[in-house]
């Protein structure tokens, strides 16, 4: 009997680095969900890149940042709610999301995954400010964790540490943009596919 081989053999890694609260990592959710079936068998894993420090928005930089929105929603057909957005000095710092999701790496790193997608969901699709702690703990239950195990971990150094070391990983690679992907080969060379693109467009550069 003969078996088809694989086409993707030639790759050792794939890297997935993003951060929850950026736009276009949303609206790459399903064509990166499609991939990970794709690539079943590949080691995949993720780098939280760190998108911003902290920002309070006037007036200008909302309606600008809500047209990078619409742009997204209008190439993905995902749902978008501006309220967590568009609150009264909302300071857009997404660290304590990209934390949550070093933490639950730390805690259960099968679920590492299902917590960036939850966060992305209840900031994008459900307009919940993922900056504050009460509402992540209450995202993180929303996929089987425990609070108090989550709250401990998040708090902690370690992973505070862990953090701001995912965010200079990003920066040793060379990534400076989200979404990005980075394909090692089984020789150690490394490639990068920049940017929101559709899954077929994203298989066919892997396929090189």
């Amino acid at each position: 009997m003969f078996f088809e081989a694989t086409p993707y053999t030639h790759i050792s890694e794939v890297i997935f680095v993003g951060d929850p609260m950026c736009s276009w990592c949303y609206g790459f959710g399903p064509e990166l969900s499609r991939l990970r079936v794709e690539l079943k068998g590949v080691p995949f894993s993720m780098i939280m890149g760190g998108l911003r420090d902290g920002e309070i928005f006037d007036e200008v930089k909302l309606k600008n940042h809500l047209g990078y929105w619409q742009a997204v929603h209008e190439a993905t057909g995902l749902p978008f709610d501006d309220t967590a957005l568009s609150q009264k000095n909302f300071n857009y710092t997404t660290e304590p999301a990209c934390r949550t999701v070093i933490a639950i790496r730390a805690i259960d790193k099968s679920k590492e995954y299902d917590v960036y997608s939850a966060l992305q969901k209840a900031f994008f699709a459900e307009g919940r400010d993922i900056t504050q702690e009460s509402v992540i703990a209450e995202v993180i239950e929303s996929i089987g964790i425990d609070k108090t195990t989550f709250l401990e971990k998040f708090q902690s150094e370690a992973v505070i540490k862990a953090a701001a070391a995912d965010k200079q990983k990003a920066r040793t690679y060379g990534v400076s943009s989200f979404p990005t992907l980075i394909i090692i080969d089984k020789q150690g060379h490394m490639s990068q596919i920049r940017g929101y693109k559709k899954y077929e467009e994203v298989v066919a550069l892997i396929k090189r």
